[in-house]
């Protein structure tokens, strides 16, 4: 599990490596797709069940089948045209067929991007290292988390996405260490 979790930061700690080169002019973005409104929706309600199973106390088991959710929703994202795919040096697979392109702005969305996939990777780290039966740190995973809702903000603000109903969830209070409450 030690591997797993080494692995995991390993990737966490490239994505946050990742520079992308400023563009030197920037144009109004067009426009998000449709779909783009009810993907934040989604990310926003993921996002606000993993803040209720923090608080106040942690519970992995919940919070465990997040952080894949999180990580699906940002792929359907890239695939509608709401988010450009981070720069990979050689294609593994062929894009399919049903993905639109990202037309929105590029020079600090791709950062974005990749800055809230690696803070979704550093909390499932974590949290998969909890569930290995290790007792779970909940300053840690609180302070995970925050860094997760304040990309997921930075996503939706350099990337030109609508703001969802009831805005981003945010962090209300420490949870309590597990024992306690």
């Amino acid at each position: 599990m030690k591997k797993t979790i080494t692995a995991l930061s390993l990737a966490a700690a490239l994505f946050a490596a990742s520079t992308v080169p400023a563009a030197s002019v920037t144009t109004a973005a067009p426009e998000p797709p449709a779909a783009c409104a009810d993907l934040v929706s989604d990310l926003a309600a993921k996002l606000k069940k993993a803040v209720a199973s923090l608080v106040p106390t942690p519970d992995v088991a919940a919070l465990t089948p997040l952080v894949g959710d999180v990580l699906a929703i940002l792929t359907a994202m890239q695939d509608a045209g709401c988010l450009p795919a981070p720069p990979v040096s050689a294609p593994s697979v062929p894009a399919p067929v049903t993905a639109k392109t990202y037309e929105g702005p590029a020079d600090q969305c791709v950062a974005a991007v990749l800055n809230l996939i690696s803070s979704v990777a550093g909390l499932g780290g974590t949290v998969l290292g909890a569930a290995a039966g290790a007792q779970p740190d909940a300053a840690k995973l609180t302070e995970l988390l925050k860094g997760v809702l304040k990309d997921a903000e930075d996503l939706l603000a350099k990337c030109g996405l609508p703001k969802p109903s009831g805005g981003m969830p945010a962090m209300s209070g420490a949870p309590l260490p597990v024992g306690q409450g």
